[in-house]
């Protein structure tokens, strides 16, 4: 299924992407969380793999914003899976803010608060002020991958 470009184009004028939809049609659907964790989790795999193509093109910009959604959507998933409140705010809401992923990934353990410090590194330094070389973005993966693990084993 293919959304229309009119939608589509819509959405990247809006800064909006897939997981806004994934939002919206699982409160919509009114999805069963493990289903809407399922959602996420494949969203994160995509931006993960998608992050690592980019690293090895060299292209810091779309490695390090790719990396940052594949942080994003971890979080997510997993606080949806934990049943945190910061996940039914954002059900309730219809989108995660900043604030929603910082504190779900504060009570997600090390491993993705790390995770999230380092994708936000990223997202603010790589995507969005361009002033990052590529080692600094390399530097980042482990812990990244590290996060992805606990919502994809």
């Amino acid at each position: 299924m293919e959304l229309p470009k009119v939608l589509v184009q819509e959405l990247i004028k809006r800064g909006l992407d897939e997981s806004f939809i994934v939002d919206i049609l699982s409160k919509e659907l009114k999805l069963d969380p493990n289903d809407m964790s399922k959602a996420h989790e494949e969203l994160a795999l995509r931006m993960y793999n998608e992050g690592i193509e980019n690293l090895n093109k060299g292209d810091v910009i779309q490695a390090s914003e790719k990396l940052y959604k594949a942080v994003e959507e971890t979080i997510k998933a997993l606080a949806i899976r934990r049943g945190l409140p910061e996940a039914t705010e954002a059900l309730e809401r219809g989108r995660w803010s900043v604030v929603l992923l910082d504190s779900a990934a504060q009570k997600l353990g090390d491993i993705v608060f790390r995770a999230w410090d380092a994708a936000y590194f990223l997202h603010v330094n790589g995507f969005h002020e361009d002033r990052i070389g590529i080692d600094a973005v390399k530097s980042r993966v482990p812990v990244i991958k590290a996060a992805l693990d606990l919502v994809t084993s």
